[in-house]
């Protein structure tokens, strides 16, 4: 029987995520198989030679982690997420969706100008 040691339990998932390193440069694709507010697990295709520290983008979730590696077994990596991640996650994604709220707003207003050049016209 194993002792646990993590701080928060770790929820089970099956989420596509990116892994980014060399300066944004390299990218790898995994998926996240379990996650919690400190770590995940992450499966990776082969046994590829991944840096100790990389981000984590999770696109579902929309959240970009900083991860450090720690421990690996084949495809399977455990990775733990750096405490300044957990501070600006709700600021960054506050920030996010406040974008994306004046993005579609946007474009809903070219879609209603458009609506009108086209009742106009016919």
């Amino acid at each position: 029987m194993t002792t646990e040691r993590r701080q928060t339990p770790r929820l089970r998932s099956l989420l596509g995520a990116r892994a980014r390193y060399n300066q944004k440069r390299t990218t790898l694709d995994c998926v996240v198989r379990n996650i919690s507010d400190g770590g995940a697990l992450i499966v990776v295709p082969d046994t590829v030679l991944l840096p100790a520290d990389f981000e984590l983008e999770i696109t579902q979730r929309q959240r970009c982690y900083h991860a450090h590696v720690r421990w690996r077994t084949g495809t399977r990596i455990g990775v733990s997420f750096e405490a300044e991640d957990l501070a600006e996650g709700v600021a960054a994604s506050e920030t996010d969706v406040a974008m994306r709220l004046r993005m579609a707003e946007r474009d809903n207003a070219r879609m209603k100008s458009r609506i009108e050049q086209l009742t106009e016209a016919g």
